[in-house]
């Protein structure tokens, strides 16, 4: 196979390659680490997918649009199917799952009346999600936004930007708990072990793939170099002037929360909102809380919300919609005062991003959650 046909055939064979990794791991043939490393990229596979899909739409064929438009919605349904799976364990009794078949008069109509609700509401978001088809209301986004109306994948870009935005917050809307904090979730963690279980190689291979997912998503080796992709993605070496700015900045952001999330506590609470559980959140992250876990989750996390976020996003959707993207993402661990506060650290590094280079940001992301796992480490509140 030579170099050109690579070059030339780049979208198909990387189709190929995730598809082939979607289906290994989703068929759980491979074990141990080499399973583990696989199941890290299904989600990044079906984005990766998707890209080369609409660039083949682009570029070969338009059958090929119709492909990429199925997979959309595949993927958007996906979604919808794991938010109303969490969502239905947080809500229903965590005896439930272990009796086998349910019998419908112990059932709470209470309960069932939220679950149907829940699904209606992830019905609702995930419908509402592809009003990003409507080339009037991108027109009309685009006056505030510097992306293309008319582009495919603009467009594909941005219906999934809102269907993320828009569906994992439902079940916190409609139960009032994140998913994660109920007990019924935390309880199946406990049984299961995985609350206590070693993240270090997990949130390494998340990075990993990530990372490779964004740069292949970016448009390398389809349409821009690999040198150009990193530019594009403002994955650039920062000088030292931009390095103190990223540790001096992310010191000031944990300060600065440490006065701003009790005042946005105080608030939700006076609307009759449901305030994040701190024990429950510290007791989620307890696998990670040792000096590897927390120096790798730093860096998935800094290095990789910031790649794919701040670093794809940001440029061509600019600050307040990947922002919003950002804080939706939390939404299965924190209430409302937690998604504000991470909402409002999403634009600070938003900024950073835009007046410096996406490695600036990262790196400060990287910063200020190495702080903030290390005092939670330390059992210290701030």
């Amino acid at each position: 196979m030579s170099l050109e046909f690579c070059r030339r055939h780049a979208p198909e064979l990387l189709i190929v390659f995730f598809g082939l990794i979607f289906l290994v791991a989703a068929s759980g043939i491979a074990g141990g680490e080499a399973g583990s490393f696989l199941t890290s990229a299904l989600d990044v596979a079906l984005f990766v997918v998707l890209a080369m899909l609409v660039y083949l739409a682009e570029n070969r064929h338009r059958a090929f649009r119709w492909a990429a438009g199925a997979w959309l919605l595949v993927l958007i349904g996906g979604l919808a199917a794991a938010t109303a799976g969490v969502g239905v364990i947080g809500i229903m009794p965590a005896e439930m799952f272990g009796a086998g078949e349910l019998d419908p008069e112990t059932i709470d109509p209470a309960l069932a009346a939220e679950a149907a609700l829940l699904l209606l509401g992830v019905l609702a978001a995930a419908l509402a999600s592809l009003i990003g088809f409507s080339r009037r209301f991108r027109v009309w986004l685009a006056r505030y936004l510097p992306f293309d109306p008319d582009s495919l994948l603009h467009t594909v870009a941005l219906v999934v930007i809102l269907a993320m935005t828009l569906i994992p917050p439902v079940p916190l809307m409609v139960t009032g708990t994140p998913p994660y904090l109920s007990p019924q979730f935390l309880d199946l963690l406990i049984e299961s072990g995985d609350l206590l279980a070693d993240t270090v190689t997990l949130n390494a291979y998340t990075l990993f793939w990530t990372l490779v997912g964004s740069f292949f998503i970016a448009g390398a080796f389809v349409r821009r170099t690999p040198r150009e992709t990193l530019e594009r993605l403002g994955l650039v070496r920062p000088t030292g002037r931009e390095i103190v700015l990223a540790v001096v900045g992310a010191f000031a952001l944990v300060v600065a929360f440490h006065f701003i999330d009790p005042v946005l506590a105080a608030l939700v609470d006076l609307l009759g909102l449901p305030v994040t559980d701190v024990d429950a959140v510290n007791l989620l992250f307890a696998g990670t809380l040792t000096l590897p876990g927390i120096v790798m989750a730093s860096i998935a996390a800094g290095f990789g919300e910031e790649v794919s976020i701040r670093g794809l996003l940001q440029p061509r959707f600019g600050i307040l919609l990947p922002a919003l993207l950002f804080a939706s993402l939390h939404a299965f661990q924190y209430s409302w005062d937690g998604l504000i506060s991470v909402f409002l650290a999403g634009i600070v590094f938003a900024y950073i991003r835009r007046y410096t280079n996406t490695t600036t940001s990262a790196i400060a992301h990287t910063v200020y959650d190495l702080v903030l796992f290390s005092l939670l480490m330390a059992g210290i509140s701030f």
